[in-house]
């Protein structure tokens, strides 16, 4: 049994009453449960205190947690009667049946044992009471009534809790106290009682103050709502403090202003402000709240204000994009103004000069004195000045046209009319395509002076003509990234900006290095395969406009569908004054038709026996849940994927499977085709795109073969003078067929000498492959363009048309007018719906 170190209060003539009142057989009087709970609870030593009176008991009891209770035991001809301060009245009982044990084991240790024989009192002997012998300090049990008051006070951290006497002349008396003071029975319960609510309620006691402290800020209002009237109740009157008060009217909500001043051409600064209704809080309450961030506060004169989540989350996206300290004011770019978390939560107080700024974005540039060259279409002198002013604000863009609308003549228009006198300029893009920038310079301006990076340049030209114009592959800027914090661009301009879409990849890191005045990206596919890409192409341009990554990724991918197109909404919206996309259909409006038609191609015996072959294989290794095979088993699943669309093309393409070109049906419906366009105009050219190089290569002895007359052109992606093919091709007055895998060239070339286009492997996404078709249909063809996609019946190439459908929607639907792109597994319900062989119609 633990050693008793408990409080006790008695007096004499209490202890020889409840001597008498424990000698009956008081156990009689509860129940079972009652006893043996209390006896747990005396063993343990969880008794703390036992105050004695003539009249009645108090026992109190505390637990290891601190948590306390106490019970009155008043003794009647039935036996003892309880009232506790807890509900559970089985504890109540519980320690009442403790306390009458601990009762027991005090009046052992202080009366005396009874002799053997007792002697008959001598009348002159005196009482108990008058013998000299020590007894306990009696204290006085009659006085005249007084009031216990609770007191509340508010604080910065919560509330605090003291409690006053007040006598019958109005007079007041501190009741938290050191010193010992005499109270009589019911104002000890009284006090018992006051201390056992509020460490119920969640008051933590102070010794040093003789106070209780409430700390949980946001259990305030629930507190003051629905205990402060128990406590009433009790004690008739509970002394509340003015901030005290203001709490009890409950938490209001604050609303989050940034006051925003320009600073300098290109930056400004935000103020975080925050307001109640008409009135502004204190700038030093401002700073503590904005701080602190979500939930309840409490601020001095106001009472208790909450930070919405909406604004919380708004206010840690500011933070996380910027790198100014929290509790001063902030700097930011100029069209952080636009930012993704703008218009939720925050908002935004701009001064005259930001709002005529914003203004000068989102409405039409106005024709300026400067001249620009007639050849230049209206759309693209349009696109041309929309650069300009973008420059002219301090912001960068993302010039979207669909492929073949000119954006090269479009960015060297710009360089050269909007030129920085003082700074070399750099563009990067597929090593493919640096010829062509090469060219198209000197061909629209012959006198501009270009640079192509190679190893050992390190972008320390210097020259009295005036500044370089930089042409790097994303290749050469990656080993160059060491050198990019010594230079300084005047422009930065990414062609085929689809290749920085991997947030984690060196090149993107080499690319958001570039430090410049200006930076453009130049893509007609901002969105291959994710939206994702879209943040990372924002990332280079205008870090910090879209928010975080993370803050983006959960929106994007959220399981909300009403959430997600909310935030698609607000997507387009943010991002429109840095977006230029012009279409083909609107503004090429003197490009002829482009015809596009599924071409379905018969499936051979051996195609088939194959197909099926590696669709049961597959199967057996990855099971039918498409789900788990994707994130299981990620690599074995798509290549499996590879090699039934292999199949679908010729069955030669698999490793085990010894097989002629010809026995492909795709290739023989090829070779048809072939033959009806080059025999009905012999000045038909011809472009066959497939992703499979080995495929390109075990069809060109065919054609070779079928058309000997016909001149044959190749580019892969082992080509070393990319730009000779291009060139033969385009310039070659008879019929002409080139082979082009698609990676090759899909981007960065010109092949507008051709009008039939044959997709050999439809492409899983339609942005890639539209951009191979658009290497034809483009500005300078003059004849009608036939793009066939050749699908094999029954196969998984018809379900890849589903996916492609799809991603044309998100493409759509976030840069059309400005998703998120769905899994297979949201596609098709397992492997077998996906791939198997369908029966021909």
């Amino acid at each position: 049994m633990p050693t008793r170190a408990y409080s006790r209060i008695f007096n004499p003539a209490a202890l020889e009453v409840w001597f008498a009142n424990v000698g009956d057989d008081w156990e009689q009087s509860f129940d079972e449960d009652a006893l043996r709970r209390g006896r747990q609870l005396y063993r343990e030593g969880l008794i703390s205190g036992v105050e004695l009176s003539n009249e009645e008991a108090i026992v109190n009891c505390t637990f290891a947690r601190k948590d306390t209770c106490y019970s009155v035991i008043e003794w009647t001809k039935e036996g003892p009667h309880v009232r506790s301060s807890t509900e559970d009245e089985l504890l109540g009982r519980s320690v009442a049946v403790a306390g009458l044990y601990e009762i027991e084991e005090l009046i052992a240790d202080e009366i005396a044992p009874l002799p053997y024989e007792s002697k008959p009192k001598d009348k002159d002997e005196p009482d108990r009471e008058q013998r000299s012998e020590p007894v306990r300090e009696e204290k006085k049990e009659e006085r005249p009534g007084r009031r216990l008051t609770p007191r509340l006070a508010g604080l910065r951290s919560g509330l605090r809790l003291t409690a006053y006497w007040t006598n019958p002349d109005f007079s007041k008396e501190v009741a938290f106290r050191n010193d010992e003071q005499p109270l009589v029975s019911d104002e000890r319960e009284l006090l018992v009682r006051l201390t056992g609510m509020a460490r119920d309620a969640g008051f933590v006691y102070r010794g040093q103050s003789n106070d209780f402290i409430f700390n949980d800020i946001e259990q305030i209002a629930p507190f003051l709502k629905h205990a402060l009237p128990r406590w009433e109740s009790v004690f008739g009157y509970v002394d509340l403090d003015m901030e005290t008060q203001l709490m009890a009217e409950g938490a209001r909500e604050v609303k989050i202003v940034g006051r925003v001043k320009a600073k300098g051409r290109d930056r400004m600064q935000i103020d975080w402000r925050l307001k109640l209704g008409r009135q502004w809080l204190d700038p030093e309450d401002a700073r503590a709240l904005t701080r602190s961030g979500r939930g309840t506060h409490v601020v001095r004169g106001l009472g208790l204000v909450r930070i919405a989540e909406e604004q919380s989350q708004a206010l840690a996206a500011w933070r996380v994009s910027g790198a100014a300290a929290a509790d001063q004011a902030q700097e930011w770019p100029r069209y952080m103004v636009f930012s993704l978390f703008s218009e939720r939560g925050a908002e935004l107080d701009l001064e005259d000069e930001l709002q005529s700024w914003r203004a000068a974005l989102v409405e039409e540039p106005a024709s300026e004195e400067q001249k620009l060259p007639d050849f230049l279409r209206h759309y693209q002198e349009t696109g041309v000045r929309w650069m300009a002013n973008l420059r002219h604000q301090g912001c960068h863009g993302l010039l979207a046209d669909e492929m073949g609308l000119g954006k090269t003549l479009q960015v060297l228009s710009l360089i050269e009319y909007y030129p920085f006198k003082e700074a070399d300029s750099i563009i990067v893009c597929p090593a493919s395509v640096v010829p062509v920038w090469e060219s198209e310079a000197k061909r629209w301006y012959p006198r501009m002076r270009t640079a192509v990076l190679r190893s050992g340049e390190d972008f320390s030209h210097q020259s009295e003509e005036g500044p370089l114009l930089w042409i790097a592959s994303y290749t050469q800027l990656r080993r160059h990234k060491h050198l990019l914090d010594q230079a300084r661009f005047g422009y930065a301009v990414l062609d085929e900006a689809q290749q920085i879409k991997n947030p984690e990849a060196k090149v993107t890191q080499a690319c958001c290095a570039i430090n410049a005045e200006c930076r453009l990206a130049l893509t007609g596919t901002p969105i291959e395969n994710r939206l994702l890409d879209l943040w990372t192409l924002f990332r280079f341009l205008m870090p910090g406009l879209l928010g975080s990554r993370r803050y983006f990724e959960d929106f994007v991918n959220s399981p909300n569908v009403e959430l997600r197109q909310t935030f698609e909404k607000r997507l387009r919206r943010q991002i429109a004054p840095f977006i230029l996309r012009r279409q083909k259909d609107k503004v090429g409006t003197e490009l002829p038709p482009k015809m596009e038609m599924d071409l379905i191609c018969p499936i051979t015996d051996l195609q088939r026996q194959t197909y099926e072959s590696l669709l049961a294989r597959g199967r057996d290794e990855l099971g039918d849940d498409l789900q788990v095979a994707m994130q299981t088993n990620t690599m074995h699943f798509f290549s499996l994927l590879t090699r039934l669309r292999q199949v679908c093309c010729d069955p030669g393409l698999i490793p085990e499977v010894e097989a002629e070109v010809g026995q492909s049906g795709k290739v023989q419906m090829l070779l048809t085709r072939l033959s009806e366009a080059l025999e009905g105009d012999g000045q038909r050219k011809i472009v066959v795109f497939s992703q499979f190089v080995q495929l390109l290569r075990r069809i060109k002895p065919l054609i070779r073969e079928a058309f000997p007359k016909i001149k044959l052109y190749e580019l892969t992606g082992e080509t070393k003078d990319r730009a000779k093919p291009v060139e033969g091709f385009q310039s070659d007055p008879g019929p002409a067929v080139m082979l082009v895998s698609l990676r090759a060239g899909g981007t960065g070339i010109t092949l507008h000498a051709a009008d039939y286009v044959f997709l050999l492997d439809p492409w899983w996404n339609p942005a890639v492959e539209n951009q191979a078709i658009d290497r034809v249909h483009r500005i300078g063809q003059d004849r009608r363009v036939f793009v066939y996609r050749m699908i094999t019946e029954g196969t998984i190439e018809q379900r890849i048309q589903q996916l492609k459908q799809e991603k044309r929607e998100i493409f759509e639907n976030t840069l059309g007018h400005l998703g998120s792109a769905k899994d297979l597994s949201e596609h098709f319900g397992d492997l077998e719906e996906l791939a198997r062989l369908l029966p021909a119609e």
